[in-house]
């Protein structure tokens, strides 16, 4: 009687094991990758509307709608340096549905920020590199030096050194400023403006001397002879500025760029994160696309070479940020 009983029991032990294994959560993951994404998808973009970030994630949403068939929107949350929008983001589903546009101020923020409300390695999921833009030295037409040499140069012999604007406290235009300051003891001071176009308007009415922008800001008025450029932060020169040397070219070793990134929220499937990863990556290989996302070079990368990236900048500015003594707001 005993055996007779244990059979059903061992069958149903086993059937009860099977279906663990078939329902697995690898298993689901798989699924849900497959069949991902059935519902719309919401990208936040921790900026206004408008500008190079808003740009990049609504190119991204587009391009994902057409070959999705499926919605995808850009919900801008911005304010608090990008604070807001990050943190809406982490906090959402780690289901895939709720995507962030990540820029530099990942990396500045945690020196910048003593009381983050999140921590940008554990709590987002990297998925790719979409874009980046190098900074670039404009100076009002007037100005009399003729190349980075030249500005440390003036800087170091005239009285109060040179007033530059920027973007504003911790950006990286202001921080690839500071950078030059740092390594070659030119005594720059920062004029803080919120934002960098009236740090722009200021340099082309001749009330500062110079500014730092990404190329793009200020391309327009570099074209029409309003400001001129000294020098560029790319390794290389940069297509559209071709004229304008590097800041390596000059002697200054200084590589760096504004940069934008695709994250999750920690915790994606990592079926999800490799979909992505991978629709990021035929986009920004889409002929033309660059057309529109002026002086902007579209890039795509590993989620493992985003991480790593992201960890390397934070180490590298944070070290700035703590030995200039910047906080923020």
């Amino acid at each position: 009687m005993r055996f007779r009983t244990s059979i059903p029991s061992a069958l149903h032990a086993l059937a009860v094991f099977s279906i663990g294994v078939a329902l697995s959560p690898t298993t689901f993951a798989q699924s849900g990758a497959e069949s991902y994404p059935d519902k719309p998808v919401r990208i936040i973009v921790p900026f206004a509307p408008g500008g190079s970030t808003d740009l990049i994630g609504r190119t991204l949403a587009q391009k994902m709608s057409e070959t999705w068939n499926q919605t995808v929107v850009v919900e801008n949350r911005g304010g608090g340096a990008t604070i807001i929008g990050t943190e809406a983001a982490i906090k959402s589903k780690p289901d895939g549905y709720t995507l962030l546009i990540g820029v530099s101020t990942l990396a500045t923020n945690p020196a910048m920020q003593p009381k983050l409300p999140y921590d940008t390695m554990r709590d987002l999921e990297p998925i790719s590199m979409v874009a980046r833009a190098p900074i670039v030295a404009y100076i009002n037409p007037g100005f009399a030096p003729q190349d980075l040499k030249g500005l440390i140069a003036f800087a170091k012999s005239t009285a109060g050194g040179v007033h530059y604007g920027s973007g504003g406290t911790g950006t990286v235009t202001h921080l690839a400023a500071e950078l030059l300051k740092d390594r070659t003891g030119a005594p720059l001071t920062h004029i803080v403006y919120k934002g960098g176009t009236p740090a722009m308007a200021d340099a082309i009415a001749g009330h500062i001397p110079m500014t730092f922008a990404t190329v793009g800001q200020a391309l327009q008025h570099y074209r029409a002879k309003q400001l001129r450029a000294l020098g560029v932060t790319s390794a290389e020169r940069y297509p559209s500025i071709p004229d304008v040397p590097t800041f390596k070219e000059q002697g200054i070793d200084i590589v760096t760029s504004e940069w934008f990134a695709l994250f999750a929220p920690a915790g994606t499937p990592k079926p999800i994160i490799d979909k992505l990863n991978a629709e990021v990556r035929k986009i920004v290989a889409l002929p033309n696309l660059a057309d529109r996302l002026t002086a902007i070079e579209l890039i795509s990368s590993s989620p493992q070479e985003l991480a790593d990236f992201v960890r390397r900048e934070t180490n590298q500015w944070g070290e700035l940020i703590r030995k200039v003594g910047l906080k923020g707001s």
